[in-house]
């Protein structure tokens, strides 16, 4: 058993031993005079959100934020505001007007960063963010917000470089997506003679495909469906004999074989992307009018904001096949669209008797 203040005495040999070590030994000098000097702190660290952008000579022009606000949805405390930015006709942009972040509310739990679909959103490292007004002059606004790639790389540089890999590859996988569809044309055009001169194929009446009145489909979707493997089928190739529905006795007549591949000849193409409203930057009387004599789905995704956000948990595509379908029942989930595509959706649903 020890003696009467045994334990004060030993700290304080501990507390006298680092004291005098702290002037011998740099890793036990952890005081410093700051401001003056600072400590480096960690990579992993992290305060609050900024938005970061990659060209230094347009940061308002290069900024990977679309508005698609699912890190304003998703923001637990609901710290972040967001207004999308429009031109002077209406259109929307695909960038924010508007990206307020209340300082005063964030808790520095990184949801928004792992919402973002886009690495638009990242923590920052710095902390030195004190303020004398607890209220506006905690609230950064987007240009303070704003900070280079660069940056971000030289904060945090092994996340950074991951994530610059990741949307090199994306973009590689866009341009090759691209370069295809671009270079069809100019395969097919030197090609006008062998038309003519080509022999009938075995598979020369293109049967039209039809779908059955009882399969669990819209008719706009039996009719997509119908044209899309006729189209396919038109080669001899990847449709079976078997398949073709057996025509009626005055379907195949009435229907020539070229009048098939016409009209299923934007269908087919549009798992590549290829629909002409899908601009983010046309308003929406634009998109559809280009859209007025698809079937409803079409319609459905001209009526939304087009930016692709994943806001929805869809793609604009996905979201309107779903909404068609009967398989998503809630009209309110394009956020970009805001209630002008909400009001749009709801006026198609009505018109087809679905509402």
């Amino acid at each position: 058993m020890g003696f009467l203040g045994q334990g004060l005495l030993e700290g304080m040999v501990v507390t006298a031993r680092n004291f005098v070590g702290s002037y011998f030994d740099k890793e036990r000098m952890v005081t410093v005079q700051y401001p003056e000097e600072r400590v480096q702190t960690p990579e992993n660290s992290r305060t609050f959100p900024f938005l970061v952008f990659d060209d230094d000579k347009d940061p308002a022009g290069s900024m990977r934020c679309v508005a698609c606000k699912i890190c304003e949805t998703d923001c637990p405390p609901q710290c972040i505001y967001i207004v999308m930015d429009r031109d002077e006709k209406g259109k929307p942009l695909q960038r924010p007007k508007v990206f307020d972040i209340d300082l005063s509310v964030c808790m520095q739990c990184q949801i928004c960063v792992e919402v973002c679909p886009f690495e638009a959103i990242k923590m920052d490292n710095d902390y030195e963010k004190s303020q004398y007004g607890r209220f506006d002059e905690l609230v950064e606004h987007l240009p303070v917000l704003l900070k280079s790639n660069e940056y971000y790389n030289k904060i945090k540089p092994t996340e950074a470089t991951a994530v610059d890999a990741k949307l090199k590859l994306e973009k590689e996988k866009k341009a090759k997506k691209a370069a295809p569809a671009g270079a069809k044309p100019a395969a097919t055009a030197p090609k006008p003679a062998p038309v003519a001169a080509r022999p009938a194929p075995a598979t020369a009446p293109v049967a039209r495909i039809a779908i059955p009145d009882d399969a669990p489909f819209s008719p706009e979707q039996r009719q997509w469906l119908s044209g899309f493997l006729s189209a396919v089928g038109g080669s001899g190739a990847g449709v079976s004999p078997a398949t073709a529905a057996p025509t009626s006795a005055g379907e195949a007549p009435a229907e020539p074989p070229a009048a098939p591949a016409a009209e299923a000849a934007p269908a087919a193409e549009a798992p590549a992307g290829g629909w002409p409203w899908h601009d983010p930057g046309l308003a929406m009387p634009q998109r559809m009018d280009l859209a007025k004599d698809t079937p409803l789905a079409d319609k459905l995704m001209a009526a939304m904001a087009q930016t692709d956000c994943h806001a929805c948990g869809y793609d604009c595509r996905g979201y309107a096949d779903a909404i068609a379908g009967g398989a998503e029942s809630d009209l309110s989930l394009c956020l970009p669209g805001e209630a002008e595509t909400a009001n749009m959706l709801k006026k198609l649903m009505q018109e087809a008797g679905k509402a």
